[in-house]
């Protein structure tokens, strides 16, 4: 017997274990299964547009998409080479559609992003549909686990707001339906379909590389292929990934998108992690639905379980087909649950429930909804009414950013720029406190200089020379700024989402997420500002020196960071190209100290403080 055929409330001969829910059947049952899939798809496209917006990170993917269409290469500042953006497919399908329709490219990316997300949960529905009517005698299906997504806010929110969220809701629901469909139907096709969409998942978002193989090994366990077709499905799903990560290495010089640096992503803060699910799971008493849902499959479960065989029994009589069905249904729950660990270990993330969305709505998509019967129907009965009282109600308890570094985004940005429905970069640019004057500042003074905030006002010092770049300015919010900025001006990330320097910047304590490597200015006024600039008051003339100090010096051997700065600003050339690919490991685990006199005394041997006068520089590029 297979868990879908539990679930359902059936014995292995077909018959209902349970009496079946009474009223008319089956006249009617496939107009109310249909409405069961396009209902709870309608709820999320209305409430997803009525709260649709922007986010700032949103913003990041504009700007790189802009300069791809500008002709200046897939990079967020021209000059240097950074991977800015986390998703590789939503940055390129932005792309392609802005080259199609001409159109604003954070509109374009806030209602592309609304109907990934409607089409990903129709999809998926329509997949879980398909699992039961595929396996039993048409049955009356209620919606179910979809319940406990649509009554969270956050899902409202993330239906838009600029990032692959949609995107990865869309992938997620397109794997689920192939995989559906894979133990019925015999095509090669549907085979080389489910690879080659499992491959993509690090393009959407580099941690979709769980899911992704975890599907590719439920096709190996479904169709058992041999040899020569397992290599050719290994091809077809790795082999577009595996250019693209090629020509990362090559120009990028690292193995990994510049906000994964920035973040550590292989670094573990367990006790972040936890805090950032209990932000999402206090507010809205997520306990409830986790309850119910939990009681309805151990209750179907349960009566199976107690047969003399045991579990191992069973499973040691199971047939193919039924084993088929049991694949199909755990995949998703263990790749889900694998999901939520890994968000939970690397120390979640600053936008609340953002980084768990995906890996709740994989878990759920076997039982999105479920067959009716006489647990099944109090049980969504009792789910219905927690929705309610969540979608009205339960919200999170504080404005802008929480006691745990977790802010509600959209809320946040909403509240400053007192604009119900952000959707362009101007919302921001115009009415996000502050910055409007470090705006105007930009825009008056395109003369070669840089313009960044310091204490209470702006400054505006003058550029290196040796640089191209009218205007380089400094804003914590990239997204903004990156908007605000001309294409051929620079973007200054002090965060390191953006700007290589930054992102390899030692993380010595944890703090918000996405905000623990804020560079020391100093090494923003080395790299970018006029050796004979007046520095403002307050930064000291020494760490300047010893951080422009310690951007040039060094061997070979000893000079990594100068070799940092040279792979991503060298003009590109098939040997620059080699040298990155070949030391793209090296650099992706390369750090140093934040502090520029300590970097100095490491990287280049000179202990600053020791010394009454710096070497003399050497000229800037």
């Amino acid at each position: 017997m297979s868990l879908v055929s539990v679930l359902s409330g059936r014995s292995r001969s077909g018959r209902p274990s349970d009496p079946p829910v009474d009223g008319p059947r089956p006249r009617g049952v496939a107009r109310w299964n249909t409405a069961m899939v396009l209902a709870p798809a309608l709820i999320v496209l209305i409430m997803g547009w009525h709260r649709r917006w922007i986010s700032d990170d949103g913003l990041i993917f504009t700007r790189t998409v802009r300069q791809i269409l500008a002709g200046h290469g897939p990079v967020f500042n021209v000059g240097e080479r950074a991977e800015a953006s986390t998703s590789t497919l939503w940055q390129w399908i932005l792309v392609l559609a802005s080259w199609i329709t001409q159109t604003d490219v954070g509109r374009l990316a806030v209602y592309l992003g609304l109907l990934c997300t409607t089409a990903g949960y129709a999809l998926a529905l329509h997949a879980t549909r398909r699992l039961y009517t595929r396996t039993e005698d048409t049955p009356w299906l209620v919606p179910f686990g979809v319940l406990a997504l649509l009554a969270l806010p956050p899902v409202w929110d993330f239906a838009t707001s600029g990032l692959e969220t949609g995107l990865t809701t869309l992938w997620t629901a397109g794997c689920w339906w192939l995989l559906v469909r894979l133990p019925h139907d015999r095509r090669a096709r549907v085979e080389y379909a489910l690879a080659f969409l499992a491959g993509l998942g690090p393009m959407v978002r580099p941690d979709l590389a769980i899911a992704g193989l975890g599907f590719l090994i439920a096709l190996a366990v479904v169709r058992r292929p041999r040899v020569l077709r397992v290599l050719a499905l290994l091809g077809t799903a790795f082999t577009l990934p595996l250019l693209y990560e090629i020509f990362r290495m090559g120009y990028y010089g690292v193995v990994l998108p510049l906000p994964a640096v920035t973040k550590e992503a292989s670094a573990a803060d367990w006790s972040r992690g936890w805090d950032y699910v209990h932000d999402l799971t206090e507010p809205y008493h997520l306990w409830i639905p986790a309850v119910v849902l939990a009681a309805v499959v151990l209750g179907r479960l349960a009566p199976r379980l107690s047969d003399p065989a045991g579990l191992p029994g069973r499973l040691r009589t199971i047939d193919r087909a039924a084993w088929n069905r049991f694949t199909v249904f755990a995949v998703p729950v263990l790749c889900g649950l694998a999901m939520l660990l890994y968000v939970v270990r690397v120390g979640g993330d600053f936008m609340h429930a953002r980084m768990l969305l995906p890996g709740l709505f994989m878990l759920l998509l076997p039982i999105l909804m479920v067959p009716a019967n006489r647990l099944a129907v109090p049980a969504a009965t009792v789910l219905v009414g927690w929705a309610l009282i969540c979608a009205i109600t339960f919200r999170v308890p504080y404005d802008g950013i929480g006691p745990r570094g977790v802010a509600d985004e959209r809320a946040f940005y909403v509240g400053a720029l007192n604009v119900a429905n952000p959707v362009t970069a101007y919302s921001y640019v115009a009415n996000y406190p502050r910055f409007p004057s470090a705006a105007n500042a930009a825009r008056a003074d395109h003369t070669h200089v840089i313009v960044y905030p310091w204490y209470d006002s702006f400054y505006v010092t003058a550029l290196n020379p040796n640089l191209p770049a009218p205007v380089a300015t400094v804003w914590a919010n990239l997204g903004m700024n990156g908007a605000n900025t001309p294409l051929d001006g620079v973007s200054v990330d002090i965060l390191g989402l953006a700007y290589p320097l930054a992102a390899h910047v030692e993380l010595t304590t944890r703090g918000r997420p996405g905000h623990e490597k804020e560079i020391d200015i100093a090494w923003v006024f080395a790299q970018y500002a006029s050796p004979d600039a007046v520095l403002p008051p307050g930064i000291d003339p020494i760490r300047v020196k010893a951080a422009r100090y310690a951007l040039t010096c060094g061997d070979a051997n000893r000079g990594k960071l100068k070799e940092l700065q040279d792979s991503v600003h060298e003009p590109m050339s098939w040997s620059r190209f080699k040298k990155n690919f070949t030391g793209a490991f090296d650099r992706t685990s390369f750090r140093f100290p934040n502090n520029p006199i300590t970097a100095a005394k490491e990287i280049c041997g000179i202990d600053v403080l020791a010394k009454d006068v710096l070497p003399k520089d050497k000229p800037d590029r």
